[in-house]
């Protein structure tokens, strides 16, 4: 992060304080663009509405408690090179700590209780995995990966990973680790998968999942309720239960001019001038979630008609190219959906001592662990106490989920999508070779799942333009935010991508005097370079003469061209200009002084 324009105040745009901005989708993207607004633009918060389908804020980010329960539809890593989340963490009052940000609030929690992980693979019935550690691979592995980071997005358009690879490397520790932890499966996209291989190249020891990143309390508690009650504190004005489904542009697809939505049963339209702002997320990967519970199947909601904010997007993308292809990533349901389940256990702590005892982490601190010998390809982590800040003191919660529910079980004889809660929990507690209490443990739990027919979709194979841009060619007051949104080098399924398109579109619609964020350009740090290519080959120590490739001299030319593609397709880094003139580094001359110059 550069302090010196990070922590730059601009100046207040011209003509703000008569300007509007209506934010569609109360969710993480939704909220940090009005504290955006507010903050950076110097927008009056009077001025800005988020108008949200759902009767809570807060989108896929959500944490609350039913009769019997508690209910969490996902996890999020986080990892402090986020910079977009953290400036705006580092924005907002604590709710509990007076004089502190949530972003101080975060910091402590993790200097207390660090994520270290030593059982991160299990196998067996409840054994640690003793080779995860070694992530040595054949070089054709090694060669496919660099194929991957050192080919340009445009050579890659629509490949799927496996297009890469064999059978075998979808065996491989380093896949285990990877996709288990970041939900990638084989099918899915080779530009999303070079995204992430170049954006977390400084996760050297990502087997034990240290420098990820949790929070206090679930991430509604922790990180939505402080923001929202920070712009409720400032005058936003929130709209609930208010579904909006398309927008009214000009004639060239450039300008809003009306919000189409349905509220109570009732057509409404909102109308919008040519000077006021629309902020647009083009959809949720929760969206259309089903629950279950002990004895109920969470069944797959196929809706093509009622699809919250990506209804608006593909009506939108009817109307004109630049807004993207939605179908792309919303026609695939059996390859985007996954069940996710949310235990909580009453009055019977013998349950998480035993994944204490069998882990060597205490609650909370050990994060995902992955049951390598699972058909459905079961994770599950449990929580600190509280995880909620009204959490009973003989409760307990955990997360987990199967990315691959169109298998049968292991011990269940059925696929994780026809299962409940009761036979997810008893697959889970087979693998864990906890048979001999699951008796016990199922009269102590309430199982909630979820079953999230697009928690995926955002990773299909994909060309560039398949996505909107945050701020569309021509487009005068409307930009998109969220997931499904096109964003130079950063990945998505993150919090930071969320954050970052709406700190990119306040910016770009209003001409915020401020550069943008840099995404953490970790990929050019020769020192994680070096030790992504020793743990690869297996390398301990420093490289010896013996360990390098062995070249012929009929080698040489290839390998030259293979050298100077990866270094012609560096960037440049950023200059250090300092003016608002951004062309100025790239011109020799731009004074013209009368002097001659010495010959």
């Amino acid at each position: 992060m550069n302090i010196y324009k990070t922590m730059y105040h601009p100046h207040k745009p011209a003509g703000i304080d008569d300007r509007k901005s209506n934010i569609i989708g109360g969710g993480i993207a939704g909220l940090a663009t009005a504290a955006f607004l507010i903050d950076d633009a110097k927008m009056p918060a009077r001025n800005i509405t988020i108008y949200e389908k759902k009767p809570v804020m807060g989108g896929s980010m959500d944490g609350t408690k039913g009769n019997e329960g508690y209910l969490c539809r996902a996890e999020r890593e986080l990892e402090p090179y986020m910079e977009c989340l953290w400036y705006l963490c580092g924005k907002i009052p604590s709710l509990e700590n007076e004089g502190r940000t949530v972003l101080d609030d975060v910091v402590d929690f993790n200097r207390d209780e660090p994520i270290h992980t030593e059982a991160r693979v299990i196998v067996n019935q409840g054994e640690i995995d003793g080779q995860y550690h070694n992530y040595k691979m054949p070089q054709r592995y090694v060669t496919a990966m660099v194929k991957i980071v050192s080919s340009t997005e445009e050579e890659l358009a629509d490949k799927r990973i496996d297009e890469f690879f064999d059978k075998d490397f979808f065996k491989t520790n380093f896949w285990t680790c990877f996709h288990s932890q970041l939900a990638f499966k084989h099918y899915h996209s080779a530009i999303e998968c070079r995204r992430y291989w170049q954006r977390f190249t400084f996760i050297n020891r990502h087997e034990y999942l240290e420098g990820f990143i949790h929070t206090k309390y679930n991430e509604y508690d922790a990180i939505i309720l402080p923001i929202e009650r920070w712009l409720i504190d400032h005058g936003v004005h929130f709209v609930n239960n208010f579904s909006v489904y398309d927008l009214t542009l000009d004639t060239k697809n450039d300008t809003v001019q009306a919000i189409l939505a349905h509220q109570n049963g009732q057509d409404v339209t909102i109308p919008v001038s040519n000077k006021d702002l629309v902020f647009v997320t083009s959809g949720s990967i929760s969206e259309n979630s089903c629950f279950g519970d002990n004895n109920t199947v969470a069944k797959t909601n196929t809706d093509t008609e009622d699809m919250g904010t990506f209804t608006i997007w593909k009506n939108l993308a009817k109307k004109d190219d630049k807004f993207g292809h939605p179908d792309k990533f919303l026609g695939q349901i059996d390859q985007t959906k996954w069940i996710s389940f949310f235990p909580t256990v009453k009055g019977y702590p013998e349950f998480f001592r035993r994944i204490e005892e069998l882990s060597g982490s205490k609650a909370g601190t050990g994060g995902l662990m992955t049951f390598k010998d699972s058909n459905w390809d079961m994770s599950f982590e449990i929580h600190h106490k509280p995880f909620f800040p009204y959490q009973a003191d003989d409760e307990e919660v955990g997360w987990g989920y199967g990315l691959y529910g169109e298998n049968v079980g292991n011990y269940i004889k059925k696929r994780m999508w026809d299962c409940t809660g009761d036979e997810i929990m008893t697959e889970l507690l087979y693998h864990l070779g906890m048979l001999d209490i699951k008796d016990e443990v199922l009269k102590h739990t309430y199982m909630s799942t979820a079953m999230m027919p697009y928690a995926t979709s955002q990773f299909m194979p994909r060309k560039l333009g398949d996505r909107p841009k945050v701020v569309p060619d021509g487009c005068t007051n409307l930009a998109f935010l969220g997931q499904f949104v096109e964003v130079d080098d950063d990945v998505v399924f993150t919090v930071e991508t969320s954050v970052r398109t709406g700190l990119e579109s306040v910016y770009e619609l209003l001409d915020v005097d401020k550069d943008v964020l840099e995404v953490n350009p970790s990929r050019y740090d020769i020192r994680y370079l070096l030790e992504r290519v020793k743990r690869f080959n297996g390398i301990k120590g420093k490289i010896t003469p013996d360990m390098l490739p062995q070249l012929t001299p009929d080698q040489l030319p290839a390998v030259t061209q293979e050298l100077l593609h990866y270094v012609n397709n560096i960037p440049p880094y950023y200059t250090m200009y300092l003016g608002r003139d951004k062309t100025v580094p790239y011109k020799e001359s731009i004074l013209h002084p009368k002097a001659p110059h010495s010959k």
